[in-house]
């Protein structure tokens, strides 16, 4: 989850400063089919709309928050992975909507372009690892690490019907040979 984590932060960073561009240039939201605001809204409407560049600012803020989580906290919630998985394929089907995403794609650009591409790409990767937390080889390995663990139970359970046979054994008579054989191993 670590590394979910650290791509996650990555592409925070890349949302924050184009949120930060976004309301520099007045790059207000375009997507099919929805009327662009106008400019001077941008400040007021990133909160519920987002812009151009950036995801809206409270999605940003759960974003930063479960990231946080995911890096400091040493085994951290499953449903936060699950979370950025989510925001992450929310934001890969958001970034293609954008007519600046697909500009940026026609006609590169040094500024627009490592923020609209790389935060597409980061976001598809962040959908991705927080759906795969928990599922396939993971948790094959997983099962695999917790076998050698049921094995050491069935020796102990072994290890006690010996010393039942034995018990038994001295019961009857028998068997004097091996408990002097334990004690001299003890």
């Amino acid at each position: 989850m670590r590394i979910l984590g650290l791509v996650s932060l990555v592409q925070l960073l890349l949302g924050v400063a184009g949120l930060r561009k976004a309301l520099r240039e007045e790059r207000v939201a375009d997507i099919p089919l929805v009327q662009p605001r106008p400019g001077a809204q941008l400040r007021q409407r990133h909160w519920l709309d987002g812009t151009a560049l950036s995801a809206p600012t409270p999605m940003l803020v759960v974003q930063g928050v479960a990231t946080l989580v995911l890096l400091v906290t040493p085994r951290p919630p499953v449903f936060l992975a699950r979370l950025l998985g989510v925001l992450g394929a929310i934001m890969t089907i958001g970034y293609p909507l954008e007519r600046v995403w697909r500009d940026s794609l026609a006609e590169p650009d040094r500024q627009l372009t490592p923020l609209t591409l790389g935060g597409f790409l980061l976001a598809l990767k962040m959908a991705i690892l927080g759906w795969s937390v928990g599922r396939g080889r993971r948790t094959a390995n997983a099962e695999a690490e917790a076998e050698p663990e049921h094995e050491h139970e069935h020796e102990h359970e072994h290890e006690h019907e010996h010393e039942h046979e034995h018990e038994h054994e001295n019961e009857n008579g028998h068997g004097h040979e091996l408990e002097l054989e334990e004690i001299d191993e003890g």
